[in-house]
């Protein structure tokens, strides 16, 4: 490898390319610089309530690997949803499944001509981000659930870092193909799970409220400033599911105790804030403003958002704490589609020395919201 990367160095290149969750950043930066370094792995389990950032981390990861060419041999990441797991063919086991989808990774970096030795080795360095495991609880509304049941198995045998056979078609040393069993080592691949868990957001918060343990709510003073000058002091209770989570509530949720044990850390994704849903809205390559912005000048339209209406948008997102980053696009989709349909006849149009501006203020948010409700 022609540069040491340090977890510090991987950390800042994340932090670039994803907003807030910076304890999460820190602990995936640790488990990439042990993939890459050949160490053992240091596999992670995301918890984090839908549009925190789940799927955002993972493309910073892939695209990580991508900007750096001495980790060329890293750059088979494969996403794949838990529940795709289970077989499609008669026969065929989830790690072959599994594994189908690595190999057509690396055969479509490093093309179809590899001999057994190359395509290990390829396999053996792929980063595996399985996405909505906690839809393979052992447990669906109090009854037994056999197909998570027997997820949970499949990936446990392979985050326990065994040998796994897989038989598939490589280059002979003499030039010819044919059928070859790979003995893959599945210690060396970094696997990255995660999944929303809303249910026990509800399930640690009830416990805690009823008093079923020696948890309790923390209460926080807040100091209120008033328009008259004045200031007032109210104590608010704010729950944080990273304050209070314990294995033993991933196990009363349904996640075997040797399935979570297998993890070197488990990550759970703040809430985004104000700011960070703001900057979103400005810098995200996926914002919706971005994309509307590009419209409208294809229309010959500038299009401009005001300070109060990113403000506006922002809180009335923040709301929405089980969608996260997706409420900016919900809010933004509709609040936007009139304007996309015919800006001519909108009163927020007009025309300046530099052309036709759309202006989207406070005003039109705060009509748009309102007409929601």
């Amino acid at each position: 490898m022609a540069r040491t990367f340090l977890p510090r160095d991987i950390n800042a290149y994340l932090t670039a390319k994803v907003l807030g969750q910076a304890g999460v950043l820190r602990l995936i930066s640790v488990s990439i610089y042990k993939h890459i370094h050949g160490l053992k792995a240091g596999n992670i389990l995301f918890i984090g309530n839908s549009g925190t950032g789940k799927t955002t981390v993972m493309r910073a990861i892939s695209q990580f690997y991508e900007d750096h060419d001495e980790l060329s041999a890293y750059r088979a990441m494969v996403i794949i949803n838990a529940n795709t797991l289970a077989p499609e063919v008669e026969g065929e086991d989830r790690a072959t499944r599994l594994f189908r989808r690595i190999e057509a990774r690396v055969r479509a970096l490093h093309g179809g001509d590899l001999t057994a030795a190359q395509l290990k080795e390829a396999m053996e360095n792929a980063t595996v981000c399985v996405d909505e495991v906690d839809k393979i609880s052992a447990r669906v509304s109090g009854k037994a659930n056999v197909e998570g049941i027997t997820t949970q198995y499949a990936l446990l045998t392979l985050l326990e870092g065994e040998n796994i056979l897989y038989r598939t078609q490589v280059v002979r040393e003499d030039g010819t193909r044919g059928m070859a069993d790979l003995a893959v080592d599945t210690s060396r691949l970094l696997f990255i799970c995660g999944g929303a868990f809303e249910e026990l957001y509800d399930q640690v918060y009830t416990l805690l409220v009823n008093r079923k343990d020696e948890r309790r709510l923390k209460e926080t003073s807040e100091v209120d400033r008033q328009p008259d000058g004045t200031v007032k002091v109210r104590t608010v209770v704010r729950f944080k599911l990273k304050d209070y989570l314990r294995l033993s509530d991933m196990f009363v949720y349904g996640m075997m105790p040797q399935f979570v044990s297998r993890f070197s850390s488990i990550a759970i994704f703040e809430e985004l804030g104000r700011e960070e849903l703001k900057k979103i809205m400005l810098t995200a390559d996926d914002s919706p403003l971005r994309a509307s912005r590009d419209y409208f000048k294809h229309m010959g339209v500038t299009l401009r958002l005001t300070d109060k209406a990113l403000d506006l948008i922002a809180d009335h997102a923040m709301k929405n704490t089980r969608i996260g980053a997706r409420a900016l696009r919900e809010i933004y989709t509709g609040l936007i589609a009139d304007f996309e349909f015919d800006p001519s006849q909108s009163p927020k149009l007009c025309a300046t020395e530099g052309g036709q501006v759309l202006t989207i203020d406070q005003e039109a948010v705060a009509e748009y919201l309102g007409a929601g409700k």
